[in-house]
Parts: structure tokens; sequence; C-alpha cells
């Protein structure tokens, strides 16, 4: 069977959650075998105030 893609829109900082919360239902459910792997995509966000270098 092929696999599919699904995107899920979560609220700012908590996409970790979600992912885990996915993984734990697909476990819990015996559907581990369904799931490839679930992506949180991230970014590096270097703030400079006051000309420091905040991460």
């Amino acid at each position: 069977m092929t696999k599919r893609w699904y995107i899920v829109h979560a609220y700012s900082n908590f996409e970790k959650k979600v992912a885990e919360a996915i993984r734990e239902g697909a476990a819990q459910r015996g559907l581990t075998d369904k799931f490839d792997e679930i992506l949180v995509p991230t970014e590096q966000v270097v703030e400079v105030r006051r000309g420091r270098k905040f991460n």
C-alpha cells in the first residue's frame, strides 16, 4: 500500500506536542506500522536586540 502525506496545522510552539500525541495515538491503536515518520519543521531564529544576539 502506498503511504499518504498529511499536513496538520498546529498552534505555534505546540508542534512537538502534536507530533507526540499522533505517535501515542497510533501506538495505542496499533497503527504504528502505518506511519513512516512524523516531521516537525523547525528553524533556528537568532534575535538581535540592541546589537546583541539572542537565541
